[in-house]
């Protein structure tokens, strides 16, 4: 009897807080977007095409260009540059394909 009361006390608590984080929706962010997210946002108008932001930032950044990912939930590109053996991001606006920011990356 001891035993059945315990678990109740330790069992409808939980079963309530898996009820509540269950029935809550998670606004968990977009860190990076797959080929198929950036594919429809620039259909829609949504963002620029990747490739001439690209090639603009590419040609006007010093270094060697390491690679790029999106930010679906920014709306941002970020491009890697290995500059003197540091590696630097360019955030650049997907919208506009205006660079808004560089910075060392530690």
């Amino acid at each position: 009897m001891i035993i059945v009361s315990a678990l109740r006390s330790i069992a409808i608590p939980f079963v309530l807080l898996m009820a509540v984080v269950t029935a809550t929706p998670l606004a968990a962010p977009v860190l990076a977007a797959g080929p198929n997210v950036v594919k429809g946002m620039v259909d829609a108008g949504e963002i620029m095409p990747f490739e001439p932001i690209r090639n603009r930032i590419v040609s006007q950044t010093q270094g060697d260009y390491v690679g790029a990912e999106f930010d679906a939930t920014t709306r941002r590109y970020r491009f890697r540059f290995l500059v003197g053996g540091n590696v630097v991001n360019v955030d650049v606006d997907a919208r506009t394909g205006q660079r808004l920011a560089a910075r060392q990356s530690f």
